[in-house]
């Protein structure tokens, strides 16, 4: 392979531009100087269509990895994720770790043959046979069913006449002669219950047969679709296995390995596929030294999920996060900006009373304990409010996202409030800026959302199964710093207000210092500023306001 295809120079700029001392976080980072520099010349391609792909029908992720070579020079790789439009392979991208478009792969051989075992199960399921013997039965079981209730009928009236014929002989008749009468009588009776017994079971056995012919032609499209199930099984498996990856130890592992301690179990779909395992398994594999790598988003965005032109984005964590966690084993990385390097013992009071207090939640921690991180907002309340019982926290901000939350000092206040929040009779009033202009000054925004399985914790809008979210918005102010608005959300949503807000059938305008779903900033220019309740106690109306810090 001739590496000088793959390889941008980037010598000439070296000592213009500082050279981090270590790679950037890849989950969370502003992407620095000289990988903007390498991502822009990559960009100049783009807008030169030197790249054959639809992107106003659908964009697609770029990245670029700047690279040390083993004599010292610098230079990036760019790579795509995913396929471009006809598997089209463009001259310097890195390739594919494993190329499963390519017709003469076992997985696109495998694929058609899976392809050619469900076009006969289909011709099976649609035989003339299969379908005769399935009406036939289903015309039985009806008929059987019909005359059944009519054998039963005329049972019943046989033994009600016989009934009747008992009371009446019984006054006229001599005791022998009766006895005669009722033997005969108990004799048509039991003659009328053999008939039906013998017809319910000449149905039965009829319906058996049928039954019988049917499961024949049943067992041959379970038995296909069974070859079907074992080789997409196999011919997963293979294909994971073929997806290898190396650490900076020089560690190599499938993605089998990577995902087998994960929540997942098994790779999601696409796995291996994006932009920054392919480099860094291309520069691991040519003795290149990762130096940093950031990734963009080049062309129209998915109606799902937020991703806006020229926008610069993390690698996302449930396909990459296994996978980029043992690559970068033995290689200098940037700590995660997101991870609290101090941590404040007291959280300021905006109101309190003998049941209830509310506080400011400053921005960049958790309301509640993580997997992974304890220290919380809800830790911090249990140090400096040690007599409260129950859960404390009655409801939750993003992580970056400050502003007032209500604590219940007791388990029947906080059921209380919950209740509040449930029949959606607590208002909340957010203040946010964001990035661009909007096109209304104030309205409603109503995209139901659900939680991207394989990206927590981002959103997606989604009509199909997404949950109800609705806020109303109106902009307060217009000046340098960006669009200020007051967001009132209807629902509380994951994420609501900052998907909202910048999906292109929202507001089209992330908010700022989004790091999900606009552009890094200091932080997320998001907060709560007031709550009104009804107090569980008084009943009154209760209003708590945090002042705005930006």
């Amino acid at each position: 392979m001739n590496l000088e295809q793959f390889f941008t120079s980037l010598n000439t700029e070296k000592d213009k531009l500082p050279i981090p001392k270590s790679f950037n976080h890849p989950f969370n980072h502003e992407p620095n100087e000289i990988s903007l520099f390498a991502a822009s010349i990559l960009k100049k391609k783009l807008q030169k269509n030197e790249v054959n792909h639809n992107f106003d029908a659908l964009g697609k992720m770029f990245g670029v990895l700047v690279v040390e070579g083993p004599n010292g020079s610098f230079g990036f790789l760019k790579a795509f994720s995913g396929k471009l439009d006809n598997n089209i392979k463009p001259k310097g991208f890195v390739p594919h770790l494993f190329d499963v478009h390519d017709e003469k792969c076992f997985f696109k051989i495998g694929e058609k043959q899976i392809d050619i075992l469900t076009e006969e199960v289909n011709q099976l399921q649609s035989a003339e046979d299969y379908l005769s013997l399935k009406k036939t039965l289903f015309d039985f079981r009806k008929k059987s069913e019909e005359m059944v209730l009519e054998m039963k009928k005329q049972l019943r009236l046989g033994k009600e006449k016989r009934r009747k014929e008992r009371l009446k002989q019984k006054e006229i008749l001599s005791t022998k002669d009766f006895f005669i009468l009722n033997e005969k009588l108990n004799e048509e009776s039991k003659s009328d219950q053999l008939s039906f017994k013998k017809e319910k079971k000449a149905f039965k056995k009829k319906r058996l047969l049928i039954e019988e012919a049917l499961k024949t032609e049943e067992y041959k499209i379970i038995a296909k679709k069974q070859e079907r199930k074992n080789l997409s099984s196999n011919l997963q498996t293979k294909l994971f296995e073929s997806y290898s990856f190396l650490s900076a130890k020089r560690e190599q592992k499938n993605l089998i390995e990577l995902f087998e301690e994960t929540a997942f179990k098994l790779p999601p779909s696409g796995a291996g596929e994006c932009c920054a395992p392919r480099l860094l398994q291309f520069a691991y594999s040519n003795n290149l030294k990762p130096i940093c790598f950031t990734e963009f988003w080049w062309g129209a965005s998915p109606s799902s999920e937020i991703r806006s032109h020229n926008q610069h984005y993390p690698a996302c964590r449930g396909k990459c996060g296994p996978i980029l966690k043992h690559m970068l084993k033995g290689l200098s990385v940037d700590a995660d900006p997101l991870t609290p390097t101090s941590e404040i013992e007291k959280v300021a009071v905006l109101y309190e009373d003998e049941y209830i207090i509310a506080v400011e939640k400053p921005a960049n921690i958790l309301s509640v304990p993580g997997k992974e991180i304890t220290y919380s907002l809800s830790s911090i309340i249990q140090k400096q409010f040690p007599n409260i019982e129950g859960p404390g926290l009655v409801h939750r901000l993003d992580y970056e996202t400050s502003g007032v939350i209500l604590v219940a000092k007791s388990l029947t206040i906080y059921k209380s409030l919950q209740a509040q929040f449930t029949s959606r009779t607590i208002k909340k009033k957010y203040i946010a800026i964001l990035q661009a202009p909007i096109t209304n000054e104030h309205g409603t925004i109503a995209l139901p959302l659900r939680t991207d399985i394989i990206n927590r914790p981002r959103q997606l809008v989604c009509f199909d199964y997404g949950k109800q979210a609705t806020t109303k918005y109106r902009q307060v102010k217009h000046d340098a710093a960006g669009i200020r608005i007051e967001f009132h959300p209807i629902t509380g949503r994951t994420h609501q207000l900052r998907v909202h807000a910048a999906h292109k059938l929202g507001l089209n305008s992330p908010i700022k210092g989004d790091r999900l779903y606009g552009i890094t900033d200091r932080r997320l220019f998001l907060h709560a500023e007031k709550i009104v309740f009804q107090h569980p106690v008084s009943g009154k109306i209760t209003e708590v306001v945090s002042s705005v810090p930006f």
